[in-house]
């Protein structure tokens, strides 16, 4: 690849509105894991959910929300361990759907101790919606997780996700589960503005339910601000991504749609993209993006701030570079290009 086309790539990147995010496998196929019993659970602690061994069909639960069959049988596939783990009761409505996963309402079951009656499970996308389109941008420098949230190192797995075999497929989807899973763990025990994360399975995610009981918290991008409250929460949201710099995390997509506001307190969700500053070349293309939509929003209700100085001064205050870091080893004194780029460098 060309110099120019290696910048020509950048440029689009910097300049995308949207990058499709993958769709996931459904969860039938992987190995069923178990619950631990609610009993043991406290809210906020990072749990583990392990799907039931030997779970039967029969088991599944009956629930009040109105799903289509094959909807249905997908959120039995995906929520069934959970009911028999006793971490709910019910499946209410559908709050959010998406491309990637849909969230559903749901009863959480006496047993299990929240400030809240409800429970919130984002139950990911089975094969025939997946697309895995530009999902490179983001597993770059990520670690393969397996369902135990452990980095696979065995070969075999490694080389079947790389031919995205079958078998490859399921272990990306585990992994791209748990990576969402775990990101969300280290920011909420960070003191990040997020859900609280519960438990996970092979196909889902519990987590705190943000909202009414009749109604959802609705995202930002569906709010016009008062503008006593529009500058506190822009201020409240730049803090959260500055947090999320601090443990080595950019969201990989924030904007005004995954945040979700009530009661004048904000909630950042949706976490699967997420990227190290460290590992992935295109964090800061991709973290400037963010900081970008961000403000665009804001600046629709009367804050205006300069994107780009906001992106350049709150990458740096965390040692991370601008520029890519190449070693000098790598670079050739003799020729014209790489002595001028490490000019520029130093």
């Amino acid at each position: 690849m060309t110099r120019k086309n290696m910048q020509d790539q950048l440029n689009d990147l910097d300049e995308l509105e949207y990058i499709p995010r993958i769709r996931n496998l459904p969860q039938r196929e992987l190995r069923p894991r178990q619950i631990q019993p609610a009993q043991q659970r406290k809210t906020g602690v990072s749990i583990t959910a392990e799907l039931a061994e030997g779970s039967q069909a029969e088991d599944r639960f009956n629930f009040s929300y109105n799903a289509s069959r094959h909807e249905r049988q997908w959120i039995e596939d995906s929520l069934g361990s959970f009911y028999d783990g006793q971490w709910l009761d019910d499946v209410l409505r559908l709050l959010k759907g998406g491309k990637e996963a849909s969230v559903y309402q749901c009863l959480a079951n006496p047993a299990v101790t929240l400030s809240a009656p409800y429970i919130a499970a984002k139950v990911y996308r089975p094969r025939r919606f997946r697309n895995l389109k530009n999902d490179h941008l983001y597993r770059e420098g990520r670690a393969r997780l397996d369902e135990n949230g452990h980095e696979i190192l065995d070969g075999r797995m490694n080389h079947a996700m790389d031919k995205r075999t079958g078998y490859g497929l399921r272990l990306m989807h585990s992994s791209w589960i748990e990576h969402e899973y775990q990101t969300m763990q280290i920011l909420h025990a960070a003191g990040a503005d997020i859900p609280t994360p519960y438990a996970r399975g092979d196909n889902a995610i519990m987590m705190e339910y943000i909202g009414g009981s009749d109604m959802p918290a609705p995202t930002l991008n569906t709010i016009n601000l008062h503008p006593d409250e529009a500058a506190p929460l822009f201020e409240r949201v730049l803090h959260n991504v500055d947090l999320m710099l601090a443990n080595q995390r950019v969201h990989g997509d924030l904007s005004a749609f995954n945040v979700l506001y009530w009661e004048g307190q904000i909630k950042v969700i949706d976490f699967p993209q997420a990227v190290n500053p460290h590992r992935n070349r295109n964090a800061y293309l991709i973290f400037k993006r963010d900081i970008r939509r961000l403000c665009e929003y804001f600046a629709r209700q009367g804050v205006i701030s300069n994107a780009r100085q906001i992106a350049a001064e709150m990458w740096t205050s965390h040692g991370y570079r601008i520029r890519p870091n190449v070693h000098p080893g790598l670079l050739d004194d003799q020729d014209e290009d790489d002595y001028a780029y490490w000019q520029r460098m130093e």
